[in-house]
């Protein structure tokens, strides 16, 4: 049932069918209350396993090992607002793709809210209400709460692997360990690359044309692979993308033919590189902030497991709106 996101009404259904006698919501969730205990003891315990087996194949497990990190809402956010009651992140090993700790924070139990409304003192019960502050803030917490597990085991991180959020790897080198270094997840940093081009086709009418964006969008991703573990090359690749869009291929390499007699871009309007000086500003400026972070830019990770993880809970627990 636990594992299914079974309710009630589907446990009775089934028992229905066998010719069982139903239970009642309340037995029921004396039972569930039971069985988590159980299921929370096993899955700290597979935690700890993962995480002795990902130390044990890494090359240098004295100066950490690599995860990646992700966390999650029970609430959909709009990108303004983020008010769901529940939040809960993982840490998921690099060698052994496993998840080697987990965390979850709820601002609210019910046994506690209705005591609370009768002013009387709440029975006893396993609470799991443990956070008080925003929902945006609980991805930090819950980071700096999984980091500090591992150094509890006798165990460290040397790399965490996530998205472009600044605010959860500030607090994480602030709490937990300065030495603690971030590389980008490749999708979200791609998606971010995008979404800003967007932003920027509302006053450039030209990246409205989805073939432009597309090209700039494709030597974007063309230089971050061609480069992986170069930051220097990185940066220049990146520097190279706007003379290319304008017509200068003379730093472009071998990725480009521009040198060729009779060269049209496919992608551009006409085949003619861009003119547009406005544009050429913004897009100086856009790709000046990815160039500034090639170090990291060089040295992408993936999230996906993370990722893969969350839609798995929300399979079992669906998201509400």
């Amino acid at each position: 049932m636990v594992n299914g996101g079974f309710g009630e009404s589907h446990v009775n259904m089934l028992l229905a069918m066998l010719n069982i006698p139903g239970i009642c919501h309340k037995n029921l969730k004396e039972r569930e209350r039971e069985v988590g205990e159980k299921l929370e003891r096993m899955a700290n315990e597979s935690c700890s396993r993962n995480l002795a087996t990902e130390v044990a194949l890494t090359d240098s497990p004295e100066d950490g090992i690599v995860v990646s990190f992700d966390g999650a809402w029970q609430k959909r956010g709009t990108g303004r607002s983020y008010n769901s009651l529940t939040g809960h992140a993982t840490l998921i090993g690099q060698k052994t793709g496993k998840c080697v700790g987990y965390a979850t924070k709820s601002k609210k139990c019910r046994i506690c809210c209705a005591a609370k409304e009768k002013n009387i003192t709440p029975r006893k019960h396993n609470c799991k209400k443990n956070w008080q502050g925003s929902a945006k803030s609980m991805e930090p917490a819950m980071a700096c709460d999984m980091l500090q597990s591992v150094l509890d085991q006798g165990e460290k991180v040397s790399t965490l692997v996530m998205d472009n959020d600044s605010t959860t790897i500030a607090r994480v080198k602030s709490t937990i360990d300065k030495n603690i270094t971030k590389h980008c997840d490749s999708n979200h940093t791609r998606k971010g690359f995008t979404a800003s081009l967007i932003e920027l086709s509302k006053t450039h009418k030209l990246l409205r044309n989805t073939k432009v964006r597309s090209h700039i969008e494709r030597c974007f991703s063309y230089s971050i692979s061609q480069n992986k573990g170069q930051p220097e090359q990185l940066a220049t690749g990146l520097r190279s993308i706007i003379p290319h869009l304008y017509g200068e291929h003379s730093s472009c390499g071998t990725w480009c033919r521009g040198n060729e007699e009779g060269y049209k871009h496919k992608a551009l309007p006409y085949g003619k590189p861009l003119d547009d000086k406005d544009l050429k500003v913004a897009l100086q400026s856009l790709l000046e902030k990815f160039i500034s972070r090639s170090s990291e830019l060089a040295n992408m990770g993936s999230t996906q497991s993370n990722e893969s993880f969350n839609q798995m809970v929300a399979s079992k627990a669906p998201k509400r709106l």
